[in-house]
Parts: structure tokens; C-alpha cells; sequence
């Protein structure tokens, strides 16, 4: 599990005090908030991006307490496609997380090409990509770096309705793998339908809900 216990969320202002939150194995989590409350700050912070002076961050797996450092290769985030360096591909993103995370990938980058039919752009330069594509590079990195641990920002940016079905499709069976996930986005969205839980970000704490599904 990867547990934040009594975490201080500073910027400007604090964020966030005390806050308290648990991750298992095996279930997918969604963090919702209004926009401009912190929720990329909160990601940065899981992920080692920032630090904060007040609290504790871990992974514990197999009665073994890691911390981030010792952590870095069970947990994947990349926060916007922003990052990108325009003048390689997509395929140049992809083996590299592959040989830098150094797991066994959820999919192959093979199977992630196809699944997004990324089959007539992933070799050329991102610059000539537009946003959608850029995401389901994005994406599919989650895939390939084998992480126990995913952190999503606003994931499904860019997406059209088909590719958003195919988000859900993959994070259904990265679940299935029992890995961890957790993606922030928009109060209301209903691609938190797919989450079994919802921490909220409200009045400087974070609310743990339980998801009610129609059958």
C-alpha cells in the first residue's frame, strides 16, 4: 500500500493539514477538488516532485517500509504532455520508460501502439502530434513503466469519446492487475465511475468516499 499520514500541503497558502491517506493494492481511487485547491500539488508531492516538511509518505509492501527514494521504480507519474521534448517521438518515450523503470510492463509497447492505433505517428516527432495523441503517448508510458503505483493528472485530457472508453478499458485492467491508481480531476466528472473510492479535497483536509455502483 502507499500511505501519506499527517501531511502539511503548503504553497502560498496550506492546502491541506494533517491529511491522512491509504492506497491499496488492487483499487482505483479518484481525487476531486476545484480547480486551483491543490490537487497537482498533492500528486507532485506522492510522487517525490516537492517535499513537504510535515508528514510522512510511504510504500509498504510485503511487511517492508520503503520511502520514495527506495521507491522510485514502484511508482509512475508524469504530470502533462507539456513536458515532452517536441523533437522526439512517441516510440523514443516509450522505450525509454520501458528501460529506465526496468519492470515487467502491464502491456507491451507493441500492444500499446495498437490499442491506441498510434500504428501512423508514434515514430515521428511529437511536434507534429496534436493533443490527443500526445495523451495516448502519455498514457500509454503509464503502461509500459510496469509501476505497482500510478498517479494520473487529469488523465483524460484531449481524449475523444472512443479513447475515453479505451482509458477506462485500460485502467480496468491495470486494476486487474492489481495495481494502484490514482487520478485527479473536475468536481462531478463521470469518469469517476470507474473509481472504488473518491478522496475529496475540502476545507484543507482530504474526505475518503466509498463509490455506490448501479448495477
Amino acid at each position: 500500500m502507499l500511505k501519506i499520514q499527517n501531511l502539511d500541503l503548503t504553497t502560498k497558502e496550506i492546502l491541506l493539514y494533517g491529511a491522512n491517506m491509504t492506497l491499496n493494492k488492487g483499487y482505483v481511487y479518484g481525487l476531486s477538488a476545484r480547480n486551483g485547491s491543490g490537487k497537482t500539488t498533492l500528486l507532485r508531492t506522492i510522487s517525490g516532485l516537492r517535499k513537504e516538511l510535515t508528514g510522512t509518505i510511504m510504500i509498504k509492501e510485503n511487511d517492508n517500509t520503503l520511502n520514495l527514494l527506495n521507491s522510485k521504480r514502484k511508482l509512475f507519474y508524469y504530470e502533462t504532455s507539456e513536458w515532452f521534448d517536441l523533437n522526439l517521438s512517441g516510440l523514443d518515450y516509450l522505450k525509454f520508460i520501458e528501460s529506465t523503470w526496468r519492470n515487467k510492463p502491464h502491456m507491451s509497447i507493441e500492444e500499446l501502439i495498437s490499442f491506441w492505433e498510434m500504428e501512423t505517428y508514434i515514430k515521428r516527432p511529437i511536434k507534429k502530434y496534436s493533443l490527443g495523441m500526445k495523451q495516448k503517448v502519455l498514457l500509454s508510458m503509464y503502461a509500459v513503466s510496469g509501476a505497482s503505483y500510478l498517479l494520473f493528472d487529469e488523465p483524460t485530457i484531449g481524449l475523444d469519446t472512443n479513447s475515453l472508453r479505451r482509458f477506462e478499458r485500460l485502467i480496468t485492467s491495470l486494476k486487474n492487475n492489481n495495481t494502484t491508481i490514482l487520478f485527479s480531476s473536475h468536481q462531478n466528472d463521470t469518469l469517476y465511475k470507474i473509481c472504488d473510492f473518491i478522496y475529496e479535497m475540502e476545507d484543507k483536509s482530504l474526505k475518503l468516499i466509498s463509490v455506490t455502483r448501479e448495477e
